[in-house]
């Protein structure tokens, strides 16, 4: 039985598990990435309820209209949507393509999880699974731990991956520029360079720029940023086997794990389905070294039969930033001394400027719960399945 993943020190003040698994590509089969996808989903079809965690974009609307397919060619029941809405943040209604979706699949059953502030990484909800668990990788599980609760019993459906497996690889602007005839903007040339760079050079050219991470320490920004630059450096060109790296990154195998083992204690059967190795294999061995020239020629190719052409073309994306951190944070931040945290590593008062900002970076959660553990005043840990609904 799996376990949460706990991260250890430089992973807690980094915010990031980096690094990737050693697994080799498994085959294929000689199977399609639909063919795929239709056998492992007919498995979990077969637990009631089935939920598909449906928020709209293009990788839950292609799961909900795969399984659709599946469930009724084999005669099971319809799987059910299961949707997190966010009335008092605008940037994450998806509500009109919602509805697109399920009226071209014909679907009438859904549940609907309303959120205020219940999934800040400090809130209701992270609470007592915080006191169970402890901190663990990813830290922002609430809103699957919501959508698991209400699947007791059956079988809950992610889209996770999907953006990394069908998303842009490093051979992607060469592709683009090869199969538009070199007519494409001047930036996908100089995007071209880069991605034919070799590792050393690719390397240095991140360290130039690196993603900072302003609570932690000088010293520990610079390792952690080494650490990123290696992951990059490490990106295959070819396009196939890029989609596996993605698969097989440890930030990703590591959340994996952890969704599974909540999942456990709740008796629901959970699927990330874009990330299962089977899927992974098929859509590689569709790739091939070049790929496709896009996120949205990678969807037409693979699913262009699902779902209208405008869901699958869509551009823009949710934006969940003001629904994760909120006043609850504000709130621990305003009266936090600096305790819970390794100060070797991380700068509090830094950290607490980040935590009041209008944005809050999102590496810096685990570092929040921890520090909530360790200056909150903790009652008995609960029992994982009497964890009550907020």
């Amino acid at each position: 039985m799996p376990s949460p993943y706990r991260t250890d020190a430089l992973e807690t003040a980094g915010g990031w598990v980096h690094g990737y698994e050693a697994d080799p590509l498994p085959p294929a089969y000689g199977m399609s990435p639909r063919a795929a996808l239709d056998l492992i989903l007919c498995e979990y079809l077969r637990r009631t309820p089935c939920m598909v965690a449906f928020s709209g974009g293009r990788d839950s609307s292609v799961l909900l209209a795969a399984a659709t397919a599946v469930a009724r060619r084999e005669g099971l029941p319809d799987p059910v949507p299961i949707t997190l809405t966010y009335p008092d943040v605008p940037d994450t209604d998806e509500s009109t393509w919602q509805r697109q979706v399920l009226d071209h699949l014909g679907l009438t059953e859904r549940v609907v999880l309303v959120v205020d502030d219940e999934h800040d990484p400090i809130g209701p909800v992270a609470a007592p699974l915080l006191r169970a668990y402890g901190v663990m990788w990813p830290p922002n599980v609430t809103p699957t731990w919501r959508m698991l609760d209400a699947a007791r019993g059956g079988a809950l459906l992610t889209g996770e991956g999907g953006d990394e497996v069908f998303g842009l690889k490093r051979i992607t602007p060469l592709t683009k520029t090869l199969k538009s005839w070199g007519r494409v903007a001047p930036t996908v040339y100089a995007d071209t360079a880069r991605a034919l760079a070799p590792a050393a050079l690719r390397r240095r050219a991140f360290l130039r720029d690196p993603y900072l991470r302003p609570w932690v320490r000088p010293e520990v920004e610079q390792i952690l940023s080494r650490r990123d630059a290696d992951d990059i450096a490490f990106q295959s060109l070819h396009a196939g086997r890029g989609a596996w790296q993605f698969a097989a990154r440890r930030c990703a195998r590591r959340g994996y794990q952890t969704v599974r083992a909540l999942a456990d204690d709740l008796d629901v059967e959970y699927l990330q389905a874009f990330a299962e190795p089977g899927l992974v294999a098929s859509v590689a061995a569709a790739a091939g070294f070049w790929g496709w020239t896009g996120r949205t020629a990678t969807m037409r190719a693979l699913f262009g039969d699902l779902l209208p052409r405008s869901v699958l073309e869509r551009s823009t994306k949710a934006v969940f930033t003001h629904a994760v951190f909120t006043e609850r944070t504000r709130e621990f931040a305003r009266g936090w001394t600096g305790d819970g945290v390794d100060t070797a590593l991380v700068d509090p008062e830094a950290l607490r400027r980040n935590w009041l900002s209008d944005s809050p970076h999102a590496p810096t959660m685990g570092l929040l719960q921890q520090a909530w553990l360790a200056t909150t005043v903790q009652p008995v840990p609960a029992d994982p399945m009497s964890i009550e609904k907020p």
